[in-house]
């Protein structure tokens, strides 16, 4: 079992909240989402805005995989100033598992993790790797 990892502006935040959606770049540029199979198979998406040293906003993966979304298709659902054509885009809802809610997880720890501008990066950590990296 896997866990995303992805910082998020605020206006992007409310945008997740109200629509219960969450985009991903594509495509060769920085940032853009590798699909292997620790990517494809995460079952959480843990969020962190920058400046943040922990987080407690867990949610829950629940599509089947990722669809793709135009800028259009983006914009249509207010999506804030999408900057490229095309996005991957998965269906989350706010975590409600005992064992998580009301917990933090210090991800600065994460092996896969990586500090200054590639802290905004996507990346993956296995369900126990996160567990141990639990602060609260």
């Amino acid at each position: 079992m896997q866990s995303q990892n992805r910082q998020y502006s605020e206006e992007q935040y409310k945008w997740i909240k109200r629509t219960g959606l969450y985009n991903f770049r594509m495509g060769s540029r920085n940032g853009s989402l590798v699909l292997d199979n620790e990517t494809v198979s995460s079952k959480y998406l843990l969020l962190h805005k920058a400046g943040d040293i922990d987080s407690g906003d867990l949610w829950k993966i629940i599509s089947r995989g990722p669809k793709v979304y135009s800028r259009q298709d983006l914009i249509a659902k207010g999506y804030p100033s999408p900057s490229q054509d095309n996005y991957l885009v998965i269906n989350i809802v706010p975590i409600t598992d005992p064992e998580f809610v009301n917990v933090r997880w210090d991800f600065r720890k994460l092996s896969n993790y990586s500090s200054r501008r590639a802290s905004a990066l996507p990346f993956t950590a296995s369900l126990t790797e996160l567990m141990k990296h639990k602060i609260k």
